[in-house]
């Protein structure tokens, strides 16, 4: 699913400033799905001329004029459009897994500190989703939590594996062993 059809999903829950989107990716499903402003904007500015949003200047005192973004008609069919297509892989592009695909460059010693490094990274990760799900939780629908759920479950499985390949490494056993 791409930017433009993602703010339409949100659109359907709120109005919503682009301010607000952003805040939205990256508190809610940032972990899985992020934009940054300069993709957000432009698909908005697009999703304008389409029909698919309305734009309103909301008027602030003693601040910068609010724009705000709504669904229209026309937006929420095409949303509903795309939530029937076909489901697309994810693209994977993981720093850690592209240092682990070079790690037999490392020393054996090096090698040991980054499985610890590794390990040490997802723990902090899973914490920190962990506690943005309790903080959030009373505000998502089912859907919304199975996502998170979804996410911290994928956390603690790839927990799990590196430290059963690093308890191999320990032992000086083959790491590359399939289970």
């Amino acid at each position: 699913m791409d930017v433009k059809s993602i703010i339409l999903g949100l659109l359907h829950y709120r109005e919503m400033s682009g301010y607000d989107i952003k805040q939205f990716f990256t508190s809610s499903i940032g972990f899985f799905y992020d934009a940054s402003y300069g993709a957000i904007y432009p698909a908005l500015k697009k999703l304008e001329q389409e029909g698919h949003v309305t734009k309103e200047e909301v008027l602030q005192s003693g601040k910068p004029n609010k724009i705000m973004y709504g669904l229209t008609q026309q937006g929420r069919d095409q949303f509903h459009q795309e939530l029937k297509t076909e489901i697309e892989g994810p693209i994977v592009r993981s720093d850690m897994l592209t240092r682990l695909f070079f790690c037999d460059l490392h020393t054996a010693e090096d090698q040991k500190h980054f499985f610890d490094d590794l390990i040490a990274y997802q723990e902090k990760r899973q914490e920190i989703i962990r506690n943005s799900y309790q903080k959030s939780m009373q505000d998502l629908n089912e859907y919304q939590k199975m996502c998170w759920e979804y996410t911290l479950h994928q956390l603690d499985g790839a927990i799990q594996f590196l430290k059963g390949k690093k308890q191999m490494m320990d032992k000086g056993q083959n790491v590359a062993h399939i289970s």
